[in-house]
């Protein structure tokens, strides 16, 4: 299969990151802070845009191209997002690399680890009537269920960025394709949970309308749509249709049955 070194390589990762959270889990909390602070002041800085923009025919296009930087910084500096662990480690578990029980606790701290670099990054961007103060409220009053179908939208297409990003060589070539591709979820108006962190906190601690109710409202729709669209739609077909060759799978069936003795 010519996709399965890439299988193997997404569940190596996942590995490595159930091992550092175990074994550190301080630095791997600093990691997932990390990732919540970059991509908070991505999202700022998208808000600015379209602010600045909004006369402009080609504004959203701008606004939202430059969105992808987001993910790019958090791919090169070895931070941790939980949307993009929802594929890694749903690779790790269905290969048998990781439990799922290990997945969700790490899916739990990366998400809180998330939301506190998100709040803390908040606090320092604190800017009274911004255009982001309406995009949150927009964000916050639609439907569950049309929250829940966003996200899941939003993390088919973020986790298919990672997974084309695995296949790429050149650091020019990666770059391209998270930028490009992330940018079809932010122009179509896709809802990604930890992207909504960084717009909420920044509404409810500038003095925005937008009440905690209606931010906790968006965020379990679209954390359970994100979740949803990490692995069905990409995670566990990742690894469904890039199988291990048939003798390895015997192999691996006889060490089981015949394990080595000591």
């Amino acid at each position: 299969m010519i996709d399965r070194i890439y299988v193997e390589k997404a569940a190596d990762a996942g590995f490595g990151k159930i091992n550092l959270l175990q074994d550190d889990p301080l630095r791997y909390m600093l990691r997932a802070i990390g990732a919540g602070m970059r991509l908070t002041l991505v999202v700022f800085v998208f808000w600015v845009l379209k602010q600045n923009l909004h006369d402009i025919s080609m504004g959203p296009v701008i606004a939202s191209g430059f969105f992808g930087v987001g993910l790019m910084i958090i791919v090169f500096t070895n931070t941790e997002l939980f949307t993009s662990n929802n594929m890694y480690l749903t690779i790790s578990s269905a290969e048998g690399r990781t439990s799922w029980r290990q997945t969700a606790l790490l899916w739990i701290s990366c998400y809180f680890g998330n939301l506190a670099g998100a709040i803390f990054l908040a606090l320092l961007l604190v800017a009274p009537d911004h255009a982001l103060f309406d995009g949150a409220l927009q964000k916050a009053q639609q439907t569950g269920s049309v929250i829940f179908f966003k996200g899941i939208l939003a993390n088919w297409i973020v986790c298919l960025a990672v997974r084309v990003a695995l296949r790429c060589n050149e650091e020019i070539a990666k770059i391209l394709v998270l930028i490009l591709i992330v940018f079809i979820f932010v122009y179509l108006g896709f809802e990604h949970s930890i992207a909504n962190m960084g717009t909420f906190s920044m509404a409810i601690l500038g003095g925005g309308a937008l009440s905690l109710g209606e931010a906790l409202h968006n965020l379990l729709y679209s954390t359970l749509g994100n979740v949803v669209g990490g692995v069905l739609l990409v995670g566990l077909p990742f690894t469904y249709l890039n199988p291990r060759e048939r003798e390895e799978q015997m192999q691996i069936v006889s060490l089981v049955r015949e394990p080595p003795q000591a």
